[in-house]
């Protein structure tokens, strides 16, 4: 079962990929990244009253096993990263996450 989640995480990234994730207070440890995507954005309603050419227009998506600890079982988290990491204005979402 797919859940939406859609909430602003932290993400630690390394050798350009997610490698940690901090969401609702809990530490999440990337174990595998299951795989990697653009999607397109719905910008007319993403823009929140900013002018169009801050509004980015597709987002990457990774789809990441990760676990809280040692013991727990792997979940399957997508995460989605809006801006350029590169100049340190990217946001970080947990856009679902599957049973």
């Amino acid at each position: 079962m797919v859940r939406l989640v859609e909430e602003s995480i932290e993400v630690r990234v390394g050798e350009s990929r997610p490698e940690q994730f901090l969401w609702r207070g809990r530490l999440y440890r990337v174990t595998e990244v299951v795989d990697h995507w653009q999607e397109r954005q719905d910008w007319w309603r993403s823009s929140g009253g900013r002018p169009l050419v801050q509004v980015p227009l597709a987002r990457d998506v990774w789809r990441v096993s990760a676990s809280r600890g040692r013991s727990s079982t792997p979940g399957v988290y997508d995460l989605g990263m809006d801006g350029d990491a590169s100049a340190g204005t990217s946001g970080w979402l947990l856009l679902r996450t599957q049973d």
